[in-house]
């Protein structure tokens, strides 16, 4: 479809899923197992974290955030491949603009997130062995920055 000069498409056609048709149901279970081994043991990770009182500290905290960024993006990511890869037996895989271009901000999204918890997991771990001594005060004082970033308040 052609307007004004500019070439519109309206699906994306994905031609490497074709090449893999004969090994498609073997590479299926292959994500399949990997999807769910990810699945069971973020989640697991997360309920012990959860479950612990002694694990409520704000390291376990932000790795308990990092495993549910992880289950998020595995989400996003496996069931879509596993759904090609099931698809490519008939032929090739087309895939709508929108949803191409949804899953690509999400994933992008998703992953500027990773960096940012890394980062705080950083700090946190520069303020406990740089600080020790003030790390309780510190930590508190940087949170309350944070609640206060978070939900828009200009008052003390």
């Amino acid at each position: 479809m052609t307007s004004a000069g500019f070439n519109v498409t309206s699906s994306l056609t994905l031609v490497g899923f074709s090449s893999l048709s004969g090994h498609s149901s073997l590479l299926f279970f292959v994500f399949l197992l990997l999807y769910l081994f990810v699945l069971f043991s973020d989640s697991l990770v997360i309920y012990i974290i959860c479950s612990q009182r002694a694990l409520h500290r704000p390291m376990f905290a932000f790795v308990a955030s990092f495993l549910l960024n992880s289950l998020t993006a595995s989400t996003l990511i496996y069931p879509k491949i596993m759904s090609d890869l099931l698809l490519s037996g008939a032929g090739l895989v087309q895939m709508s603009r929108t949803l191409c271009l949804c899953q690509g901000f999400f994933v992008s999204s998703l992953g500027g997130s990773s960096f940012m918890l890394l980062s705080a997991m950083a700090f946190d771990r520069y303020l406990s062995i740089c600080y020790p001594m003030h790390y309780a005060v510190l930590l508190k004082e940087v949170f309350t920055h944070v609640k206060r970033l978070l939900s828009c308040r200009r008052d003390s």
